[in-house]
Order: structure tokens, then sequence, then C-alpha cells
């Protein structure tokens, strides 16, 4: 393996203090104080100024590994999903990574596969990295990883869901807001036989959604019957399909509209009708939630609730940042608003 202390073919010698200090004309602890920005020894401005052009000049950057054994802070978030290939993260991502990276932090990605087991194992590689904090998406109501998390004193911040304890400072969507918005709409159109595909109800957001669902349709007359509901393991267009062949199968009639929780489900509905030669929506219509990108370019559009998923990222940063900031600042959870998408996957039922 190459040394770092040696410089290799091709490659150049990375700066070190001493060698920004003898640059400069300083000792090395004056360099030090002044890129750590440490203001309790007194150096000039001018001195001040030196270093840090002698810095820049011959390309120094502080080793991270050896600042975080220093300072016991590597400026690095970890940030744990379900599965990386879910449309909901990217953007979610990117507002985190705008917000902390201003701030001078980096994220690093950890994918988990749907697996409690993998969740927990990747908490533990996080914190022995000494990660600073952990921005938790695969957020259960009884959740072991942000149990864990607070006994390790890590700062989580959870994005999405919540769990039932209130473990940790969390940016969520009002999913009961959006899903009783989108329901409406559905009895607006003149709707009343309904069947729901909702999620495992483990997730604060699963629960709120399928809640919302069943109480606007019962108060419009439209109560959801047993067999009209159908339930995924995962929030995937596959779980989508297989729950929409159920539906099917229980009854020789058909309902005149589906509410999935989501929009990967609200696809897989889709393909299954599709597959069946119903159309979308003079036979049946379908609705899904979170407006994921392209949902407009679908065949018909699908009817959604939107939410900002970028602003959503960059307010978990600003949670994340004041947390660290301040280690004893109370718990905090901030709730973004949903907007109802109306498009074309939405029309009344046949013969209305």
């Amino acid at each position: 393996m190459p040394d770092d202390r040696v410089p290799q073919k091709g490659r150049r010698a990375r700066a070190k203090l001493a060698d920004v200090a003898a640059a400069a004309g300083v000792h090395v602890s004056t360099v030090s104080r002044v890129l750590r920005d440490d203001r309790t020894g007194r150096v000039s401005p001018a001195v001040a100024a030196r270093i840090r052009n002698t810095a820049q000049a011959l390309g120094y950057s502080a080793h991270p590994l050896a600042a975080g054994m220093r300072t016991r802070s590597t400026r690095s978030i970890g940030m744990i999903v379900h599965d990386i290939s879910d449309p909901v993260y990217p953007p979610i991502l990117g507002g985190l990574e705008r917000r902390m990276g201003a701030a001078g932090y980096m994220v690093v990605l950890g994918n988990t596969g749907y697996e409690p087991a993998a969740e927990l194992a990747m908490l533990d590689q996080m914190a022995a990295r000494m990660m600073d904090g952990v921005i938790l998406c695969t957020t259960r109501r009884d959740d072991p990883v942000a149990t864990r998390a607070r006994d390790l004193g890590i700062p989580v911040v959870s994005v999405l869901r919540q769990t039932d304890a209130g473990l940790c400072s969390a940016v969520v969507n009002d999913c009961a807001a959006g899903m009783r918005a989108i329901a409406q709409a559905v009895l607006d159109c003149g709707h009343r036989d309904i069947a729901a595909i909702g999620a495992p109800q483990d997730l604060s957001t699963a629960r709120e959604r399928q809640a919302a669902v069943a109480g606007t349709l019962h108060a419009g007359g439209a109560a959801l019957a047993e067999d009209r509901v159908a339930f995924v393991p995962r929030m995937t267009v596959e779980e989508g399909r297989r729950a929409m062949e159920q539906v099917l199968s229980r009854r020789a009639d058909r309902p005149t509209a589906v509410i999935a929780v989501n929009d990967l489900v609200a696809i897989g509905a889709l393909q299954v009708c599709r597959a069946a030669g119903l159309r979308c929506p003079d036979d049946i219509s379908i609705t899904g939630y979170n407006d994921i990108p392209h949902l407009d370019m679908l065949d018909p559009p699908l009817t959604t609730v939107a939410m900002d998923l970028t602003a959503i990222g960059a307010r978990a940063a600003a949670l994340m940042l004041d947390h660290l900031a301040d280690p004893r600042m109370p718990l905090r959870v901030d709730t973004v608003a949903p907007t109802l998408r109306l498009r074309g996957s939405l029309g009344p039922p046949p013969g209305l």
C-alpha cells in the first residue's frame, strides 16, 4: 500500500502544516490557530492573511481524519434511506447537500433495502466513523435506529416520518391534509365504490394517509369495505402491481377509483389495469402521493399530492445544524404543507 508520507510517481505530496509554517515564516501552532479560525491567540490580520494565502498557494487542506481525532468532528453527516432508486430521495438529498455543503459538511448516503437490521448496522458504521449526525429517512413509529442514536448521543433528524415517542427532531409533510384533499377530490368526481392501497402501518406516514382516506370517505358516504383495501410491504411499483391484482380478484365488480399510498404504488396499479384492458380514467381512476418527477408524462398524467422535497431536505439540514450548534436544543418537528395536483388519471366514474 502506498505511504502518504512518500511522494508517489505522478502524485503531488500533500502539503502539511509544517510546510505552510516554513513558507510563511511562522510557528506551526500559529498556522493551526489561523486555519482553525481560533481567535484565542494574538495573530495580526497581516500575518493571518499571509498564512491563508500561503496555505492556498501550497494546496494545503486539513486531513479529515486528523481533524476528526482532534475535534471529535469529521464534518460529515450520514443519510440513511430505504431504497436509493426511490425518486423521492434525490431531491431531498439535493436540498440537504446544498445546505450542509455551504456549512462545510459532507453528506454520506447509506442504502438499506428496507432491512431493519441493515439500518442498525448502517447507524453503527456511521457512528464508528465519527459522523456528526444522521438524517434518517427510514423512521418507523417504534424505531430502534432512532433509539440507538439517542443512546449513543448522535444528533438525528428524521425526514418525512417521525416516531410515536418523539425520539428525534423531524421535517414532515402534512400527510393527513394531503390525503384528505385527494380523497375529497375523488368523492367530488362522483366516486362511491373506492379502493385504497396502503403501506405498513408501522410507518407514521402510512398510518396518517390510510386514516385520512378512511375518515374522508366515511364522512362522504363511501366507507371503505374491507375487501377494497390492500397493503403493500414496500412502496414500489412491483408491490403496487401485486396489490392491484388482489383488489381486482376479490370481487366480480371492480372499484371505480383507487387511492394509492404513493406514486410508485399508483404506477404499478395503473399497469395492472392497463393489462386488464381497463382504461384510466374512463373505466377506473387512480391517484398517488408525493408528485415524483415526470408524472405529467404518464398516459394519463397522474393525479397526486405534491410536497417540496428539495425544501424538506434543506429544512432537515437547517435543523441538523441547529442541533450541532446547540446539543441541548429541544427537539422540534417542522411541517411542510402539501399541494393537490389534479391531472388526467382522475375523472368521473363510468356512466356518470
